[in-house]
């Protein structure tokens, strides 16, 4: 998406309908966000003037490509992640196809939450109450999300034929499974969602530590999952593959609890902690399917880029990209040999 900047005169006008306030004398602050690769992404805050005294008001501001993603949250006001997402406070069209969403702030409790497993656990409950929710599709915007995904895969297996493989270590090892898992990628996908007694329901779709905070409300420690431009009917355990495989990245605890949170998932959901065979078999198709929704290609580009050769941040970038490259090249080899 080509980057927009934010209109202080329709902020404003939004802030006065909303509040019935004026402005204060102060202008408005706009300070863009990480994130957002799809996206822009801003903290607006501002001050209001009416009632007793002057108060300040903070709220995200996103620039999005056609409507989608407001419907989403509409979706989202109605059904238990109320609890767990920011709320949508309006949204306004800026031309044929751009809207700016105005959403609710969310503070975090803590930068970085997920050194203690609690935390970690208590994303996938609430993930499992939102999957467990009945009329899943209900009001969700249509989305052929099997073609995108599939568009996806075959892109990042053409990325990866055309970079020399001592680029990328793990490349060299990885080539024949990904070629593997691409092609065979629908089938799996309709193993996955066909999946029993999951089956489908809403997702977030992309569920990783840049996407989840963790806030204090009423004294309580609770998740809330941001960006939900993602979110479409598909198998929980894309969700749960996306939450726990970003994670253990980042943390080994993570990845030694591996199984117990995951069986931890299935309890939440009244279902026996038991992880069988067919189990293990959807969660690696999700884990891949996830790789080559954009995660796996994303990296490789960034990893490759021969312009970052010297070192600094770009070069760092560059071999973080390349772990990260190779850890989703091990999910995508852990996919060929349970689909082998």
């Amino acid at each position: 998406m080509t980057r927009v900047a934010l209109d202080p005169a329709a902020v404003a006008a939004f802030l006065v309908a909303r509040h019935g306030a004026a402005l204060g004398d102060a202008a408005i602050d706009i300070t863009p966000l990480q994130g957002g690769l799809c996206s822009d992404v801003a903290l607006v805050t501002a001050r209001l003037r009416g009632g007793a005294r002057p108060r300040r008001v903070a709220l995200v501001v996103k620039v999005v490509d056609g409507a989608r993603e407001a419907a989403v949250y509409r979706r989202l006001s109605t059904s238990v992640a109320r609890r767990f997402s920011p709320e949508l406070l309006g949204a306004q069209r800026l031309g044929r196809r751009r809207w700016l969403l105005y959403l609710e702030r969310i503070v975090p409790a803590h930068p970085w939450p997920w050194t203690d497993s609690a935390h970690t656990a208590r994303v996938l409950d609430r993930l499992a109450r939102f999957h467990g929710e009945t009329a899943p599709g209900a009001a969700l915007p249509a989305w052929d999300y099997e073609a995108e995904n599939l568009a996806a895969a075959r892109g990042t297996l053409s990325l990866a034929e055309r970079l020399p493989r001592g680029e990328i270590p793990a490349l060299a090892r990885g080539m024949p499974a990904l070629r593997r898992v691409v092609a065979a990628l629908p089938t799996m996908r309709r193993q996955l969602l066909a999946f029993q007694p999951l089956g489908t329901t809403v997702i977030h779709g992309d569920v990783h530590p840049g996407n989840v905070m963790i806030r204090r409300r009423g004294g309580v420690a609770e998740p809330v999952l941001l960006d939900w431009a993602r979110a479409r009917v598909g198998s929980p355990l894309e969700d749960v593959s996306s939450w726990l495989q970003a994670l253990g990245y980042w943390e080994p605890e993570a990845r030694r609890r591996h199984d117990t949170l995951l069986a931890g998932y299935l309890a939440a959901r009244g279902l026996a902690p038991a992880l069988t065979r067919p189990l293990r078999d959807a969660y690696w198709f999700a884990a891949a399917s996830n790789a080559l929704a954009g995660a796996l290609g994303y990296h490789l580009s960034i990893a490759s880029d021969s312009r970052a050769g010297q070192p600094g941040a770009a070069y760092d970038a560059r071999a973080a990209a390349a772990r990260n490259a190779a850890d989703w090249l091990r999910v995508i080899r852990r996919a060929d040999a349970r689909w082998s």
